[in-house]
């Protein structure tokens, strides 16, 4: 039986072979081109330090050149799952229900579960690792770069965070369990890779909005109530003012009434404006930095669990077929 499985699934585990053969020659052609510019700039020592703590044009540089194209490389982890599920998980059942290939083998000695699952893993399996293989070299790349790459804009970054950690192994289980349980349901390959491809963006854009609720946040404060510095690292949820028994201040009148002052009377202490007004400190509400690990987890969890029951529909879905 995983033979036969196996003899099914050759092409497509081939065609994921070798694009990452491709992929990873290419990311590390790029990394080496990469590190050589580093050392000619004599940038070396700013890989820890970001650009604000190396000053001259040469860091700035470097960002122009290569900032998009990690960035880039990111985004391509991203794209990973969704690919798989919609041309290796999707087709999985979908295209045995279209040819009637399905048939021959209930006909056989084996169960329809182990007909399942041994499909189910011999595609799965590759494209795991694939996808992890993957994410590994385009995280060295990244590393390489440091605090001149994405990686200088924090871990919640929105491409460094779904890039990182253990969300694209959940994204890809979920992608592939989307596509196979549409198959099994639909029995139409096209049908099923369109519906993966919705509902893979739906319903990460959905999780991506409350994101910031998985987590409690921690409450930052500061005495500088006029003070524009956005706090650089961690996920800030929620920003305000507080008043002087702790509450949050809801009505944004006292910062009006300054800024009307200001437009009339010419130079105001915002400052002082604020405190007479009510206003006593500044917050924010962040996810800190080292909660980032924590959160992806959380995710990732939320992922698997529908995995699961994608799995428990297929499995529904494929023993009522006759």
């Amino acid at each position: 039986m995983t033979w036969i499985v196996w003899r099914q699934q050759r092409p497509v585990v081939i065609t994921l072979v070798a694009g990452l053969v491709v992929a990873v020659a290419a990311i590390l052609l790029l990394r080496a081109g990469m590190v050589a510019d580093l050392t000619a700039r004599d940038l070396l020592d700013c890989v820890g330090k970001g650009v604000e703590a190396c000053r001259g044009s040469a860091a700035n540089e470097f960002q122009t050149t290569w900032f998009d194209r990690l960035h880039l490389a990111e985004v391509t982890v991203l794209a990973a799952p969704v690919l798989i599920g919609v041309f290796v998980g999707a087709p999985l059942f979908a295209r045995e229900f279209e040819q009637g290939t399905h048939a021959l083998a209930f006909t056989q000695s084996v169960s329809r579960t182990r007909w399942m699952v041994t499909k189910f893993v011999v595609a799965a399996l590759p494209a795991l690792v694939v996808v992890v293989a993957y994410q590994l070299v385009v995280h060295s790349w990244l590393d390489a770069a440091g605090k001149l790459g994405p990686l200088s804009m924090g871990p919640f970054y929105f491409t460094t965070f779904d890039a990182h950690g253990v969300s694209p192994v959940a994204y890809t289980l979920f992608a592939y369990t989307l596509g196979m349980v549409a198959g099994a349901v639909f029995k139409r390959t096209l049908v099923a890779m369109t519906l993966t491809l919705g509902l893979f963006i739906a319903v990460r854009a959905v999780l991506i909005g409350v994101r910031e609720s998985l987590v409690t946040p921690t409450r930052m404060l500061s005495d500088d109530l006029d003070t524009t510095e956005v706090v650089r690292g961690p996920l800030v949820v929620e920003s305000g003012f507080l008043d002087a028994q702790g509450a949050v201040v809801v009505n944004p009148g006292p910062m009006m009434n300054c800024a009307a002052k200001g437009n009339v009377q010419g130079v105001v202490d915002f400052e002082v404006c604020y405190r007479e007004n009510g206003l006593a400190k500044r917050f924010w509400d962040v996810i800190p930095v080292d909660q980032a690990t924590t959160l992806h987890l959380v995710e990732a969890s939320i992922f698997t669990g529908l995995a699961v029951l994608f799995v428990l529909g297929s499995v529904w879905a494929v023993r009522r077929q006759v």
